[in-house]
């Protein structure tokens, strides 16, 4: 696919091909396996760890810990799994019961796309967006100050179209979070659909999308976001990163009417709760450390580096609910070298956990006064402590313990035996999602490659941005 002039129709929607009995078979099948796991594994470790042939219990308190924390990593990991999976699968079930909504009426749809030094994709992502098969929207696209021809390029693209009106500004550079800020104050719609500078809609994304923003309660709806420049080996893994993530724990949150982040290629938000959130004071240590000329106040938060996360976080803790809609997709670029990843994986983890003290500080206190976010204390006491705190720490201890058993003759043949098990878990969970995204199906023998990649690369990244956000390193806004 050609990344930088992609014409609307490279981003199409999907078939969907495989009959759904399939599917449900291939879910029932994987789920009894993960529970047979879940309850076998433990002990398996327990009897060739603790058996008077290993003598493991003879080889001192060093030993012994290793195998008493083997056991408890697997149990945490097959819990996990367990709970995330068993709401991911009862949710694509029920929606694959419900056929996407006609619209009798179309509402209104202002998109806002921010943009810095996006030269190469803005035509393409213009193109997809001007292409779109829904009555009546317009595109307002805002060039943040970019040092390269962004705005130049965008420019002409600007007038009139068969369905939508396309408005192209520019303003000094402010950050992602100001430029939609500036974008929304300008939007006509009390719909908001918020769309980066490097993706593509398929054309019918915003006609699936609406009809689900329209449920009782429902403040925003996140859609399917896939990786389109999948040309070596980095970007196919990150494609099949994000198909588990998709369709598990973002699928799982939707069940619960509890998405916490509604990613930047594909967000429809109520302009209400936008106005809502937009009054809610800032008191991020950053917060006025990024008001220069470029800053434009509104719902979207400088004081962090993950505005998508803020944004959707106080939707939830004031009260709304926000779900996944996997049907509407937004084709986006992946980083494609290593640096470039670490780079992206570093902001996102600095912003998730800047992120997280404003819960903790103000977010939910905020919850106490609504009374009607009664899911996230739970998602955010058990769930995000666990992902963004310990299952690092476990990976790393993980692999370090493998070292640990070389070094103690421990042999390795059940721990061989584990990995394998696991692997072939994920795989299955893989084919799932596989089939219900109608993906490639070559993705699938990427995914036991994936516990390397996280422990090693993403890992990586993870400790840095930890070293820096204790120091208090400041990082440059873009």
């Amino acid at each position: 696919m050609a990344e930088a002039t992609a014409p609307a129709g490279e981003f199409r929607a999907k078939s969907r091909a495989y009959p759904r009995w399939t599917v449900n078979f291939l879910a029932i099948t994987t789920f009894l396996y993960g529970l047979v796991l879940s309850f076998t594994l433990p002990w398996t470790i327990q009897e060739a760890l603790f058996s008077p042939e290993t003598g493991l219990a003879d080889r001192g308190p060093l030993a012994m810990a290793w195998g008493c924390a083997l056991i408890v990593i697997g149990a945490v990991v097959l819990l996990r799994w367990i709970t995330v999976q068993a709401l991911a699968f009862y949710e694509h079930d029920r929606l694959r019961r419900s056929p996407p909504s006609n619209l009798a009426e179309a509402p209104f749809v202002s998109i806002l796309v921010p943009a810095f030094n996006e030269a190469e994709t803005v035509i393409g992502a213009l193109t997809s967006l001007i292409g779109l098969d829904y009555p009546s929207y317009e595109v307002i696209f805002v060039d943040d100050g970019s040092t390269d021809d962004t705005f130049l390029k965008a420019f002409p693209m600007a007038g009139q179209y068969a369905n939508c009106t396309l408005r192209v500004y520019t303003k000094p550079n402010g950050g992602k979070w100001s430029s939609l800020n500036f974008a929304y104050h300008k939007a006509k719609g009390d719909l908001l659909l918020c769309v980066d500078a490097d993706s593509g809609l398929a054309r019918d994304a915003l006609r699936i999308m609406v009809p689900r923003i329209l449920e009782p309660g429902v403040a925003a709806v996140s859609g399917q976001v896939t990786i389109r420049n999948r040309h070596n080996f980095l970007t196919r893994l990150q494609a099949a990163e994000y198909l588990l993530g998709n369709g598990g724990m973002r699928m799982a949150l939707s069940a619960l009417g509890a998405v916490t982040v509604v990613p930047g290629p594909i967000g429809l938000y109520r302009r209400e709760m936008m106005e809502r959130i937009a009054r809610i004071p800032g008191t991020g240590p950053t917060a006025k450390a990024h008001q220069g000329s470029g800053a434009v106040p509104g719902p979207l938060s400088g004081e962090t580096f993950a505005e998508d996360f803020q944004l959707s976080l106080s939707a939830l803790a004031l009260g709304g609910r926000i779900v996944y809609e996997p049907r509407a997709y937004a084709y986006t670029k992946c980083p494609d070298d290593v640096a470039s990843l670490m780079s992206q994986r570093y902001r996102w983890m600095r912003g998730t956990w800047q992120v997280y003290g404003i819960y903790l500080r103000t977010l939910r206190k905020l919850m106490r006064t609504e009374k009607k976010a009664l899911l996230l204390p739970v998602v955010m006491t058990v769930l995000y402590p666990l992902d963004i705190y310990l299952i690092p720490l476990l990976n790393f201890f993980f692999w370090g313990a493998i070292g640990a058993s070389l070094v103690l003759g421990q042999s390795m043949g059940f721990v061989i035996g584990w990995i394998g098990s696991v692997a072939l878990l994920n795989v299955m969970t893989a084919m799932i999602y596989i089939l219900e995204q109608d993906d490639d199906l070559t993705l699938a023998p990427l995914v036991p490659l994936l516990d390397l990649y996280q422990s090693i690369l993403v890992n990586s990244a993870w400790v840095i941005a930890g070293v820096d956000e204790a120091r208090g390193t400041g990082m440059r806004w873009s």
